[in-house]
């Protein structure tokens, strides 16, 4: 049974223990808190009764894994520190702001015998795999659009003059680094690294970007990468090929996707999800603990680096 720790009391981490719930083999044993009565409240939900407060006490505990969704800006200095510890960390997207970060965390997941991997659950998804076997029927790709934007309402209380974790520079915050990863993992990890890459941000009046496009070059064909914070959009991602389109509803959990060919034609080539995507990438990181590999063979070292790298250019 793999003990779970948890860094991180947001929607995101009720999201990741509903999903520890489904998934046999672990269970939650620490909550780490700043805050005490923060920690408690958040562990009563779940009848988790050891909470800390320091980084020290979660890594003298009996936990086998933590699980890292703190702000972006502390998860260097936490990962590293509870890596020390001899933890296996799933750390959250981004798991670090530059590709500097993302050495440091790797050089010390190896010092230390340690499992590490980037939390990006959309490449453990039945239906990414799906993608994967499928992309061949729409003949050669030329183009993939990967959009996400999603209207926050802390960007209300930016407004309003209110500054949130989300919007601060000092926390690593902004569209790019929150959601904007979402896409542009999906394109390298499906088509690789490319050739080149240029983007660009509008500054928010915090200093973080609000709304920002990537154009990745490759060979024989352009990713363009959109994503917001500050407004919507209701027409998902596509992969476009020369015998046909693939549609994906949504970049981050990709529940429905189809292939839209020239004629016409549509196939549904949706495959069944459990609803709570971050149920794979736990499954795929217990067993990277079970078989005591350091790094992930999907979510990499190279892969992470990538797009911290393309993501600070």
């Amino acid at each position: 049974m793999i003990k779970i720790g948890i860094i991180g009391t947001s929607k995101i981490s009720n999201q990741f223990i509903e999903a520890a719930l489904k998934v046999k083999g672990c269970s939650i044993r620490t909550i780490y808190s700043r805050s005490y009565e923060k920690g408690k409240e958040f562990g009563d939900i779940y009848g988790v009764n050891h909470i800390v407060t320091t980084l020290d006490e979660l890594g003298k505990s009996d936990v086998d894994m933590v699980y890292i969704a703190s702000p972006n800006s502390l998860h260097c200095s936490q990962v590293i520190e509870l890596l020390n510890a001899k933890k296996n960390i799933l750390c959250e997207k981004p798991m670090g702001l530059n590709e500097k970060e993302i050495d440091e965390m790797f050089n010390a997941a190896y010092k230390n015998k340690v499992t590490l991997m980037e939390a990006m659950k959309n490449t453990f998804l039945p239906n990414f795999k799906s993608i994967q076997d499928n992309i061949h029927k729409i003949g050669i790709v030329r183009g993939f659009i990967g959009n996400f934007c999603q209207y926050s309402s802390r960007y209300t209380d930016l407004k309003n003059g209110n500054l949130t974790n989300i919007f601060d520079p000092k926390f690593g915050g902004g569209a790019h680094l929150d959601i904007g990863v979402y896409p542009l993992y999906f394109a390298l990890r499906l088509f690789g690294i490319p050739i080149s890459s240029t983007g660009r941000d509008y500054l928010l009046n915090s200093g973080v970007s609000g709304i920002g496009n990537i154009v990745l070059e490759y060979k024989n064909m352009i990713a363009s990468i959109f994503y917001s914070k500050i407004t919507n959009s209701y027409i998902g991602s596509e992969i476009q090929g020369e015998k046909g389109c693939i549609v994906i509803d949504s970049i981050s959990n990709i529940k429905n996707i189809k292939i839209i060919y020239n004629d016409a034609s549509e196939e549904i080539i949706t495959v069944p999800q459990e609803e709570n995507s971050m149920i794979y990438e736990l499954k795929g990181f217990l067993k990277l603990i079970e078989e005591k590999k350091v790094e992930s063979e999907i979510n990499t070292w190279e892969l992470s680096k990538n797009v911290a790298k393309i993501m600070t250019k």
